[in-house]
């Protein structure tokens, strides 16, 4: 749309008609990237919300996060790229001239160039959100009885298991499709060389695993390994198969992999008799499928 007074009346009746978990996604012109969404939530209210970027999408620089702080727009966690910025809007009509701020002051686009109008619905999330929910209530009861006590949460709210000389990951994932996925990993090496022969190395190493993978952080020269369940309704003996198997391969490969191609394991670092400071991110994270 390129008349500013037929967008406005246009945008004020979609928002007016949006039913719980709906959203109107506006964008100016080949720019949607910059995208602001309105969302009718649960309770009926409306919130307009600046999406959060997973990588590697750029994240919104400091004067942009500044930019909305100063008009009224929170974030749970302001330094988190993928966390998104919201303010409750209170009818229809205030929900525009927040998009319009936003677009023009906030990201500098033109007050009168034109936007792109979608649609979209956060029902899926909402109910991917219940599902995990259900599953992390199954996850805790299990690895507290693997552990004889509540397991240690990190600060992405996974799950550490001292396997022996293994840290076991149990990560709850929802995807943004409604499914759940239980990634089961650990981090074997760290500080690893990386080279082509060790890529070749762990792919042929994988072709020869029956269950689980080694995954090679190239960014941060790291090493893991890890398994995959579906569903949040997945078989207690799954879970503890799945946390066994990723515990002894780990704790197989990690000094092997250590002699051949440098670095240290991860053990080393835990107990501190290596300087290397573990990988920022794990497998499968930044590529915004996951809630």
């Amino acid at each position: 749309m390129s008349n500013p007074e037929a967008a406005r009346a246009f945008l004020i009746g979609e928002i007016e008609a949006l039913e719980p978990f709906d959203c109107v996604v506006v964008a100016t012109v080949g720019q949607m990237l910059q995208a602001t969404e309105v969302t009718r939530r649960e309770d009926g209210a409306l919130e307009v919300r600046v999406p959060g970027r997973p990588t590697p999408l750029p994240a919104l620089t400091a004067a942009e996060r500044e930019a909305l702080n100063a008009r009224g727009f929170e974030s749970s966690a302001p330094e988190d790229p993928v966390v998104s910025w919201t303010h409750e809007a209170e009818s229809a009509e205030q929900a525009v001239d927040l998009l319009q701020e936003v677009r023009v002051t906030v990201f500098g686009a033109k007050p009168d160039a034109p936007i792109d109008i979608a649609h979209g619905s956060h029902r899926l999330e909402h109910e991917a959100r219940k599902k995990l929910a259900v599953a992390r209530e199954r996850i805790e009861s299990i690895v507290q009885d693997i552990l004889g006590r509540p397991a240690r949460r990190d600060p992405d709210g996974d799950y550490v298991l001292p396997i022996g000389n293994v840290h076991v990951m149990v990560a709850p994932r929802a995807g943004l499709d409604g499914g759940v996925v239980i990634r089961v990993f650990a981090i074997t090496n760290v500080g690893i060389n990386v080279t082509a022969e060790l890529a070749l190395f762990l792919a042929r190493l994988n072709f020869g695993l029956m269950f689980g993978r080694f995954t090679l952080d190239v960014e941060h020269r790291s090493i893991w390994f890890d398994e995959t369940l579906l569903g949040e309704q997945f078989r207690e003996e799954e879970l503890r198969f799945a946390v066994q198997v990723v515990a002894s391969t780990a704790d197989a490969w990690d000094d092997r992999l250590r002699q051949m191609f440098g670095g240290v394991t991860h053990q080393e670092v835990l107990s501190g008799k290596a300087a290397q400071a573990p990988p920022p991110s794990k497998p499968g994270e930044g590529v915004g499928l996951y809630l």
